[in-house]
């Protein structure tokens, strides 16, 4: 593709089959094109085995999901992990709080453990679904209090469309703060769909104005085969 922007694949994409084959999996999205793969599913493999099957198809893990539960169970060897595979982004894949308080609490939790990851030279940040933007909790949206608290963002642009938000809109508000986008179809089940709502080009102009490096293709309504990555990626490869 044109420009910076690289394109990855989460591989909740084709959860039903990766784990069963990863290096197959991984030796496939390759072929399609893709130069990045992301999956919090990683962490627990061997390290060793996983970087050899990464290294011989020349891919990238991109990003890296945690969870808090996760991070209190070793946070020093997540973030050896990170260094191990030239990770520089951690995110929090999705959190749900009751009031404004808890959400604020919480976005200074991420900023307390982006403090320890800087160290590092990894930056914290947030995945969005739509709840966050749908269901506004003391009057106030969560999305609205991560953004004001200043959370960086792995941006999902399909979850942002379906929940009546302007990707576009977002992603020059937060310039400078999305490292990635997730790359998720509104309405289809591939990127670029017939029935995908997203204007991609112009998205994927205003991610590359944002400063975000990857696009992260997640196709979440078929994850037994390949067929909607594969879409995505052709789509992808020629949308600008």
């Amino acid at each position: 593709m044109p420009g910076k922007l690289e394109i990855g694949c989460q591989m909740w994409s084709v959860d039903d089959i990766w784990k069963k084959d990863p290096a197959g999996a991984l030796r496939r999205l390759r072929a399609m094109g893709y130069a990045g793969v992301q999956s919090m599913g990683f962490f627990s493999m061997d390290w060793d085995e996983l970087a050899r099957m990464l290294d011989g198809e020349g891919l990238r893990i991109v990003d890296m999901p945690f969870t808090t539960k996760l991070l209190a169970g070793g946070e020093s060897k997540f973030l050896d992990f990170c260094g191990r595979f030239g990770v520089d982004f951690a995110f929090e894949p999705f959190a749900d709080f009751k009031t404004a308080e808890e959400w604020r609490r919480h976005a200074a939790e991420l900023a307390a453990i982006g403090e320890r990851f800087a160290a590092r030279g990894i930056r914290v940040g947030y995945h969005n679904h739509q709840h966050e933007i749908r269901n506004a909790v003391d009057g106030a949206r969560p999305i609205d209090i991560l953004f004001d608290a200043g959370v960086s963002f792995e941006l999902d642009v399909g979850h942002l469309k379906v929940a009546g938000e302007d990707p576009v809109e977002w992603l020059g508000r937060l310039k400078g703060r999305v490292p990635s986008i997730h790359a998720k179809p509104a309405g289809d089940k591939s990127v670029g769909g017939a029935n995908d709502a997203n204007d991609w080009k112009a998205i994927l102009a205003a991610a590359e104005a944002a400063g975000t490096k990857w696009a992260v293709v997640e196709c979440e309504d078929r994850r037994d085969t390949f067929e909607d990555v594969a879409a995505s990626m052709d789509f992808l490869a020629t949308a600008r």
